[in-house]
Formats: C-alpha cells, sequence, structure tokens
C-alpha cells in the first residue's frame, strides 16, 4: 500500500506563508483603544443630554437648592485607580453619592453609567464598561475650565456644574483623553447647540 506524506520542504513552505500571513494580519487586530474611548465618552454625554431634554425640569428642586445643580451631566473622576465617569441627576441637590434613581441606565448594556467616586473595579455597583483606566488604559481625561463635568439643562443646552450652580458654557468644551501610550482623542461639546462631535483621534482630524 502506497502511503504519502508531506516532504520537508513542503513543510517548510507552509510554515513561511503561515508566518506571512500572521505578520500581515495581526496589526489589523491590534485594538484602537482611544477611538474606543472617544466614541464611548461621546455617547454617553449624549445620553445625559437625551435625559436632560426628555425630562424637560425646569424650577422643580426642593427648597433651598438651586435647580440648575440638580441637572443631568455626565461627571469624571480621577480614582484612586485612574480615570473613570457618571452619568447622573443630583435631584435633592444634596451632592453626596447618587442613589440609582438618579443614575443613568445604557441602553445598550442595561447598567449604570456608573463608575463610583474611586474608579475602583471591586466597588459594589460599578460598571466596569466606564472604567476608563481598566478597560482602555486611559491616563488622564483634561476637561475645559478644570471642572470636571458637563452638565444640559431642560434645552439641551451644555454648561458646567460649580459652586452650587450650573453656569451655561462660555465657549466650545473640549475634553482630552489621552492613553498610557500617549494617544490622543478630542471630544467637543459646543457653547450654544449642545452638538457633541469626535473633534480627532491620534491626531487625525475626523470628519
Amino acid at each position: 500500500m502506497l502511503r504519502r506524506a508531506f516532504t520537508m520542504l513542503e513543510l517548510v513552505f507552509v510554515i513561511v506563508v503561515g508566518g506571512i500571513l500572521a505578520i500581515s494580519i495581526i496589526p489589523q487586530l491590534e485594538r484602537d483603544n482611544i477611538g474606543e474611548a472617544a466614541h464611548q465618552v461621546a455617547r454617553h454625554i449624549r445620553l445625559a443630554q437625551h435625559h436632560a431634554l426628555m425630562e424637560d425640569r425646569f424650577d422643580d428642586a426642593p427648597a433651598g437648592v438651586n435647580w440648575r445643580e440638580t441637572m443631568w451631566r455626565i461627571t469624571f473622576i480621577n480614582g484612586t485607580n485612574g480615570n473613570c465617569y457618571n452619568v447622573h441627576a443630583d435631584r435633592d441637590g444634596n451632592g453626596g453619592n447618587p442613589a440609582a434613581s438618579e443614575r443613568a441606565v445604557d441602553p445598550m448594556s442595561k447598567d449604570w453609567v456608573w463608575g463610583g467616586t474611586t474608579c475602583s473595579d471591586t466597588t459594589v455597583g460599578v460598571n466596569s464598561e466606564v472604567l476608563l483606566w481598566k478597560k482602555f488604559g486611559i491616563a488622564s481625561v483634561a476637561v475645559c475650565g478644570g471642572v470636571r463635568n458637563i452638565a444640559f439643562d431642560h434645552f439641551g443646552r451644555p454648561g458646567q456644574i460649580s459652586s452650587n450652580t450650573m453656569n451655561l458654557l462660555a465657549a466650545d468644551c473640549d475634553i482630552t483623553i489621552t492613553t498610557n501610550d500617549n494617544k490622543s482623542a478630542v471630544v467637543r461639546v459646543y457653547q450654544d447647540t449642545g452638538f457633541i462631535k469626535i473633534v480627532s483621534i491620534d491626531g487625525v482630524a475626523m470628519p
């Protein structure tokens, strides 16, 4: 009975071709951390604005509370482990840890858009999707004016909450996200319209 097997030359040829294919394919499979982070942050800023528009709340805060400080917002936290963010509304104006009813729910994952107050992955109720340090290797998040939140009023106009009130933006607000390997992206919130756009990713301008 005749038996055939691969010759040494055929085996070497297969290995070489496999190596060439691996070299050409693997770089395309590398994760675009900064691009993914920018798109996720932009989506969750829009979620905060969506809640503000849908609730259409005006001057309905508890007595002694400035209603503007109770608006829906995204707040960026520089915690113990790194950066994360929360999307919530401080309806009672107490400035404390928001109750479950004050936290936004991501319509895709059905989890809270909530990274906690320390961005720790061991805190109960934290959604690991918004732990930027863990999911995307984000080293820093810089928000315009140094106030690490963007809030929206009942018209969807953007502002920043500071000193117990929300001041509407006086200029467009850039949120710059930077990874551990020094790649960056800029998400811009436009002053008057509240339009949210990814301006650039890793130095490349977005259309």
